[in-house]
This record gives C-alpha cells, sequence and structure tokens, in this order.
C-alpha cells in the first residue's frame, strides 16, 4: 500500500489560506493608525508634533508585510513544497498538520 498524506485545507484551496492571512494582516490597519493617534494626543502636551510622513510610512510597511504574507502562504500552500517540507525534518514544523 502506498502511504497516504492527507491534503490539508490550505493545500485544497490555498486561495482561501491567502484570503484569511490577508484579512488577519489587513485588521491591524485599523489598530496601528489608533495607536498613533493616542500617540499624538499622548505628546501633545510635550508640543511634539508626528509628521504626516509617518503614517504614510508605517501603513505602506503595513501593506508590504501583507503582501509577503500572502506571498509565503500562497508559497506554503503548494502540495509540493509541503511534501518538501515533510521529508526534511528542519523545515517539518511549516508542514501542515496531519490528520
Amino acid at each position: 500500500m502506498a502511504d497516504h498524506v492527507a491534503v490539508s485545507t490550505q493545500e485544497r484551496n490555498p486561495w482561501a489560506a491567502v484570503r484569511r492571512t490577508v484579512l488577519a494582516v489587513v485588521a491591524f490597519f485599523p489598530l496601528l493608525n489608533g495607536v498613533l493617534v493616542a500617540a499624538i494626543d499622548a505628546l501633545k502636551p510635550y508640543e511634539v508634533h508626528l509628521p504626516g510622513w509617518v503614517f504614510l510610512w508605517l501603513n505602506g510597511t503595513l501593506l508590504a508585510a501583507t503582501i509577503l504574507a500572502a506571498l509565503v502562504t500562497r508559497v506554503l500552500a503548494v502540495p509540493g513544497v509541503n511534501d518538501w517540507l515533510r521529508e526534511h525534518r528542519v523545515a517539518r514544523w511549516f508542514t501542515p498538520e496531519q490528520k
């Protein structure tokens, strides 16, 4: 009998895994901007003002992190990549759980 490896849901539907990852990271955008607004309010008594580019830079960085996370999620959802990861002990913790 051949070894049968159960296919994970991320391998069966890789774009759903990417969507979940993107939605999870995008949820940080309002949190990040809320923290920045709180920081600005906290710094007002000290007459310290954050320039407008700080918002753009941090949101751009978060956008880049979102794209990178989506790319990594998509690559890790490829069945061939998961087979390779299962074969190598060092990278085995990247593989989806076996059922």
